[in-house]
């Protein structure tokens, strides 16, 4: 129940909030939301390769780094063993946050896409992309529900969730990065605006 209230919380105020931390709002509200939109762009285009789906890399760490001394202080008041299982559950749903919104937007046919509760919440952040402040909660949405930000749009349809199967292409766009920008693809093609002679 507390992951649920949590994740609320950070996507509120982490994500769609620039007061706290600009960069995550920027990555997040400015980016992600620009690039899957409540639309047919919710799902990514076939062919295209995923960007700005994730987290930052440190999103992880600054979650544990917010709950340690949070555990650690319930620990030393109750006299309980519960600071590291404490942060192995955050860590938990960290990455089961991480899995299913990577896997709402980059369907790939996998088993459990056709099961009820995994189309409800897939439906639940869609709604999420057209109305930012509602449906903040990816996985639990225990804290829409109790917080009224709870949103069901019957209004739109659904787009089709594509049903080819994907496949990774070879280049990443990290590894585009990693060779620098000339290496990227459609990008500083020599003799284009690069100062190339």
């Amino acid at each position: 129940m507390y992951a649920s209230f949590f994740e609320w919380w950070f996507h509120k105020y982490l994500f769609h909030t620039p007061k706290l931390i600009r960069r995550t709002f920027n990555s997040h509200t400015l980016t992600h939301h620009q690039i899957y939109k409540g639309d047919h762009t919710y799902y990514l285009a076939e062919g295209k390769e995923p960007e700005h789906v994730a987290m930052d890399w440190w999103a992880l760490i600054l979650f544990l780094g917010v709950h340690f001394p949070i555990i650690w202080t319930v620990e030393k008041l109750t006299h309980t063993h519960s600071l590291w299982g404490g942060l192995a559950a955050i860590a938990v749903y960290y990455g089961v946050y991480e899995y299913f919104h990577w896997c709402m937007h980059v369907p790939n046919q996998r088993p459990f896409e056709k099961w009820g509760v995994y189309r409800f919440i897939r439906e639940h952040h869609r709604i999420h992309h057209v109305h930012m402040q509602k449906n903040l909660n990816v996985i639990l949405p225990l804290a829409d529900l109790v917080l009224g930000t709870y949103k069901r749009d019957t209004k739109r349809e659904a787009p089709t969730v594509p049903t080819t199967r994907r496949t990774p292409t070879r280049t990443s766009r990290s590894q585009a990065h990693r060779r620098g920008p000339a290496a990227a693809p459609g990008k500083n093609k020599p003799g284009k605006n690069t100062g190339d002679k």
